[in-house]
């Protein structure tokens, strides 16, 4: 293992802002924003995390000196891609209809009681979709994961860690979101570092939030 003083000061300065970045736009927004939330503060709350992911990808680029394939971004094989994209979204689901019938069984709650998102409109509700998709992959994939894989050789250091702590940032979802988040942020972790390509990821984590919160209610509502 890397000793932590050796370790490059931006990439040091990455990791505090890929692990910490996101809760310190979010706590004041939890503390300060009215509830329900609005589409203005949600917007603005959106684009300050984009904001985040915009710093991480500078300290990349002019900090490590490195490029975005670094992290697993490249422009190959995007038919492949896409492809991937879809089992890795079926396998999903299939961990989530897992999880669930589990939940019964130990009478685990999920999903209830939260209305503060019910007057976000679909398209403020997609651009939330977006944001996560390409903030919690860059950050939690493929920053995190590439930096603590050069650190040291133990899964429990560069795929386990960093996805207990993305489920319990799921805290808002309750015990049953955040065991969801967790074991769908270690499939999302294994399936990252066997392709190395975080397209796929990206485009899969889209469809998991696009799916349920945009299109369904679209199409329900038309119908």
């Amino acid at each position: 293992m890397t000793k932590f003083s050796n370790i490059p000061y931006f990439t040091k300065l990455g990791l505090l802002l890929a692990f910490f970045g996101a809760s310190f736009v979010l706590i004041p927004f939890q503390l300060f924003a009215p509830y329900p939330l609005t589409n203005s503060v949600v917007i603005v709350r959106e684009l300050s995390l984009f904001l985040i992911t915009g710093l991480l990808l500078l300290i990349v680029i002019k900090g490590e000196k490195l490029d975005l394939q670094s992290i697993g971004l490249h422009n190959r094989n995007w038919g492949k891609s896409i492809l991937w994209s879809f089992l890795l979204l079926l396998m999903f689901f299939a961990l989530v209809a897992g999880c669930l019938g589990l939940f019964q069984l130990t009478g685990i709650s999920f999903g209830q009681g939260d209305h503060k998102y019910e007057n976000i409109s679909l398209w403020v509700m997609t651009l939330m979709m977006l944001r996560a998709s390409i903030m919690e992959e860059v950050l939690y994939r493929g920053f995190i994961m590439e930096r603590l894989g050069k650190m040291s050789d133990s899964w429990i250091i560069y795929l386990l860690i960093p996805s207990i702590i993305f489920g319990l940032l799921h805290y808002n979802q309750g015990i049953g979101g955040m065991i969801i988040a967790t074991v769908s942020g270690m499939l999302f972790s294994a399936f990252y570092w066997k392709k190395r390509d975080l397209k796929i990821n990206v485009m899969a984590h889209f469809m998991v939030d696009f799916i349920p919160n945009v299109l369904i209610p679209i199409l329900v509502g038309s119908a």
